[in-house]
């Protein structure tokens, strides 16, 4: 059998947010992530919806469960470079300044 060296492998979504809620609570985590899901009327469900169809706060819960349960392991701080990593290049991509705003004109008759 091959074992992963990556500490997230297998470690559900469900899970991370249990394991976070336990060790620091909803409190901590909406302070720490500044996520509103964490701040106002935070139950797992909807945090869980709102964290997997949204990259960014999902990377930041993820990094706050490996610097909470996984900073032994010798290939956390890589992982975390990489998230950050691959966070950065999506917002490069993605981010194109908006064209200046136009007001459209009226065809006079």
């Amino acid at each position: 059998m091959n074992k992963s060296n990556d500490p997230l492998h297998g470690v559900k979504l469900e899970q991370i947010l249990i394991e976070l809620e336990k060790k620091i609570g909803w409190d901590k985590m909406g302070e720490l992530l500044n996520i509103r899901c964490f701040t106002n009327k935070p139950r797992l469900k909807s945090s869980l919806k709102f964290l997997r169809t949204t990259p960014w706060a999902r990377s930041r819960v993820e990094i706050l469960y490996l610097k909470t349960f996984c900073s032994k392991h010798k290939e956390t701080g890589k992982l975390i470079r990489g998230i950050l990593a691959q966070n950065t290049a999506v917002a490069e991509t993605t981010s194109t300044k908006p064209a200046a705003f136009v007001w459209p004109t009226s065809k006079k008759k």
